[in-house]
């Protein structure tokens, strides 16, 4: 049906002459409908994408069509569709359905989310709960080693943690290489300049809590009452659950070894004489011991850590973050040892480039398992002959390519499904271009988010970072050298935590074939050599 629209004060002529161009145009011209081009395009909701064919005129029958392929939204809720621009990333709303192009990636915010998340049952509070770690202790008892590690144990978890060093602010701010009198407790000058850095260091842990943290860790001294009080009060205005942890140390051994080995290196120090140095610092701790005062408290929430893992006394703690930490701190050493991670030599499904089942070694493979086990040999015999026991843990998947790759190996061996390749599920067996051609969805979602994608039936590197946690509390138990043979995925992820990277770097980690990659753990991070023995 056609529809004219008359124009008063028209001749009855011109309304007629009006009346037949109106009709040609409608008898010549395509309908705008009828137009339309239908686009390829891509939905993501987070972790998920899935592939759509548009040929709608507006922003409704985009709805209708996320709705089509995402049922579980409920449909009375508005959901904001944005733009993602290729190769910068950047979002806009889209206002005008002609801004959606061909193989357009269409991200949809989920918007119930939050909502559905506080309806649920099994909803604990834990994505509320602020928690401040406030070290305590004298110079040289371990503090910040302590502080790291467990800053680096709750963001492997994906815990967001961050530590605030308050000796950093003062050589950013005030300078390095402040004399012992500097630390007099009857020092007004001292003591005001100090107080300025810890207020600063205070307030940007509270405002990045705030701002999206979990788990912030104030490092500092923190060694009288007084000064406790204060951070504690401050949290507390915040809403924030305050635990003190307190590194007690008695052996003169440690604390002089930690001298030599972590002090002298600080930027205090630097180009100064290491014997200089040394009484130095030894003087700045006499000064700290002062005024020192251990935490006490019977409502207080603290855990006390006696020579670094010996003994360990726990007051007030619940929840799962801290008894966590407690667990963590348990487990904790630090006795010097390399830590060897291997993927197995080459498989067969290596060969034909397929992820996933348990196919035997190659040629090639083999080769590269006669290596290892000559390698490590001539190891054990160099720490033997140094006065060493020369012993190696050495732990495998339950795999057959692993335990291949080590069974030339003299070392006792371990098998540990914890040390299983990422699951992947319905795509076992394939390879890539394979899935791509069979499953695009799951390639494109795969390639958007590769932490958090979860192969259909399988697993997401999250999920390989949660099965590896009872692993790593053993590993960091271990005194003994430990060799892993395992696979790209769960090594990618067990490297991240000893070098401390950020999850999202996790899934992109260079783990080669036949290469032997060692890390000794040092007080603030680790050491790092490779051995390419294939």
């Amino acid at each position: 049906m056609t529809t004219i629209s008359i124009t008063p004060n028209t001749s009855p002529k011109q309304q007629e002459q009006q009346q037949q161009q109106e009709q040609q145009t409608s008898n010549t011209t395509p309908t705008k409908r009828n137009s339309i081009v239908e686009k390829e395009i891509f939905f993501r909701v987070k972790d998920r994408v899935k592939k759509a064919k548009f040929k709608g005129t507006c922003i409704e029958d985009l709805k209708q069509l996320f709705l089509l392929k995402f049922p579980e939204f409920p449909k009375d809720v508005e959901h904001p569709f944005y733009i993602v621009e290729k190769g910068t990333g950047k979002e806009a709303l889209i206002c005008n359905i002609e801004d959606i192009q061909e193989y357009q990636e269409i991200l949809v915010r989920h918007e119930y989310e939050q909502d559905t998340r506080q309806k649920s049952q099994g909803y604990t509070g834990l994505d509320k709960e602020k928690i401040v770690l406030v070290m305590v202790g004298l110079p040289a008892r371990g503090k910040t080693y302590v502080a790291r590690k467990i800053c680096r144990m709750l963001n492997w978890m994906l815990v967001p943690a961050k530590v605030f060093n308050v000796g950093e602010y003062r050589r950013l701010r005030i300078g390095a290489g402040q004399p012992h009198d500097f630390f007099d407790p009857y020092n007004p000058e001292g003591i005001k300049a100090r107080l300025h850095m810890a207020v600063a260091a205070l307030d940007d842990m509270i405002s990045w809590l705030h701002n999206g943290g979990r788990v912030g860790i104030y490092d500092a001294t923190n060694s009288t009452n007084e000064r406790r009080q204060l951070v504690e009060k401050r949290c507390q205005r915040e809403k924030m659950n305050v635990i003190f942890v307190e590194s007690i140390c008695n052996d003169l051994d440690v604390v002089e070894a930690n001298i030599k080995e972590t002090k002298l290196l600080s930027p205090d120090y630097q180009g100064v004489d290491s014997n200089k140095a040394v009484q130095d610092f030894r003087e700045r701790i006499a000064h700290y011991m002062k005024v020192y005062e251990t935490v006490e408290g019977e409502t207080t929430r603290y855990i006390k850590l006696y020579d670094v893992g010996k003994k360990i006394e726990v007051n007030n703690i619940t929840g799962y973050i801290p008894s966590r930490v407690v667990f963590f701190l348990m487990n904790l050493h630090i006795h010097p040892r390399p830590i060897w991670l291997t993927r197995h030599g080459e498989s067969e499904f290596n060969a034909q480039e397929r992820i996933g089942g348990d196919s035997d070694l190659t040629e090639r493979g083999d080769t590269y398992a006669h290596q290892l086990a000559v390698w490590i040999s001539e190891w054990a015999s160099k720490v033997r002959a140094d006065g060493y026991d020369g012993e190696v843990v050495v732990w495998t998947s339950s795999l057959k390519r692993a335990i291949r790759t080590a069974q030339y190996i003299s070392q006792p061996k371990v098998v540990m499904r914890a040390l299983d390749e990422i699951d992947a599920g319905i795509c076992d067996g394939m390879t890539y271009q394979e899935i791509q051609e069979k499953m695009p969805d799951e390639r494109a979602a795969r390639e958007s988010d590769k932490l958090q994608y979860r192969y259909p039936r399988g697993e997401s590197y999250e999920d390989v970072i949660q099965r590896l946690e009872p692993l790593l509390l053993e590993l960091e138990r271990t005194k003994l050298p430990v060799l892993i043979v395992s696979h790209q995925a769960t090594l990618r992820c067990l490297y991240s935590y000893l070098h401390g990277k950020v999850k999202e770097e996790c899934p992109f980690l260079n783990i080669p074939l036949h290469t032997l990659i060692q890390l000794t753990p040092k007080a603030y991070g680790c050491e790092e050599t490779t051995f390419k023995l294939c």
